[in-house]
This record gives structure tokens, C-alpha cells and sequence, in this order.
């Protein structure tokens, strides 16, 4: 990580990054940033992408790899899910993340169980998933890395 630790997130929240307590600054962004959107939008999928927007915008500023820390990023909310996130008005259970799970495995398991080609596989499951965010695409693979056989 760079030399510098303060930060002045787009909503005007400054936050001390620790560059030796990632945890520490998942907590203080989740505070700082990811909360108050919500609070001021109540609407969960936009504060995930802007909150994934904005972390990407940090990491970028600190070097730090874009797919690493969003993944951390959204495991540190998966650990703080069943605690004060699920507080927050409307995000009583952790299905709010992602309500149609599982429509889109059933679908998946169907694509890819059916007799068509493998690129023809590829084009169905790419456009059946070409419209979810970051965040729901990794819940499917959390999903299946669970379910793996």
C-alpha cells in the first residue's frame, strides 16, 4: 500500500486506512460509506455496486488488486450480514442479497444439463447472467462452491 492512509470517500466520509488491518478498513467503509447509502437510498443492490464502485476507486489509489479486495470487501459484509447489516430496515434475511437464486441455478443446471453444444451452453448462461452486478454473480459461485458435488 502507498505512503498515504487518510482518505476522503465520495460521500465525504474520511477514513485512516491501516494498511496492515484490512478488516479494520472493511469495517470503517462499511461504516462510513456502505450504511449511510443504504440509509439514504434503501435500495440494497445500488449500495452494493456503488459501494463495489467506490472500492475500486480506493484500490486503484492504493495499488491494491481490484478482484482481491472486492472479494474481502464482500465477505467482511457476509460476516456482518447476520449482525447490525441485518438491522438496517428491509434487510431482514441474507436472500435479500440476491432473492432469485435460486431461479438462476435452476435455469443454470438446466442450460448446462441440456444436449446443445458448449459454446451454445456458453452464449445461454452468458445471457442469462449478463445483467447481474459483481455481487450476484458472486453469489452463484459461492452458491456452487458450496453445493459442489
Amino acid at each position: 500500500m502507498a505512503n498515504q492512509n487518510n482518505i476522503t470517500l465520495s460521500n465525504g466520509a474520511e477514513i485512516s486506512l491501516d494498511p496492515d488491518d484490512m478488516d479494520k478498513n472493511f469495517s470503517l467503509f462499511i461504516d462510513k460509506f456502505l450504511i449511510p447509502y443504504f440509509k439514504e437510498t434503501n435500495d440494497w443492490n445500488k449500495t452494493i455496486k456503488s459501494s463495489i464502485t467506490e472500492i475500486e476507486r480506493v484500490s486503484s489509489i492504493f495499488y491494491l488488486s481490484k478482484g482481491e479486495i472486492i472479494s474481502k470487501f464482500l465477505k467482511n459484509i457476509e460476516s456482518r450480514l447476520p449482525s447490525d447489516i441485518a438491522e438496517l430496515t428491509g434487510l431482514d434475511k441474507i436472500e435479500i442479497l440476491f432473492e432469485n437464486i435460486d431461479d438462476y441455478v435452476e435455469s443454470m443446471i438446466t442450460i448446462v444439463s441440456s444436449d446443445e453444444s458448449q459454446e451454445e451452453v456458453r452464449l445461454k448462461i452468458a445471457k442469462l447472467v449478463e445483467n447481474l452486478n459483481l455481487f450476484e454473480i458472486s453469489e452463484l459461485f459461492i452458491y456452487f462452491a458450496k453445493n459442489k458435488k
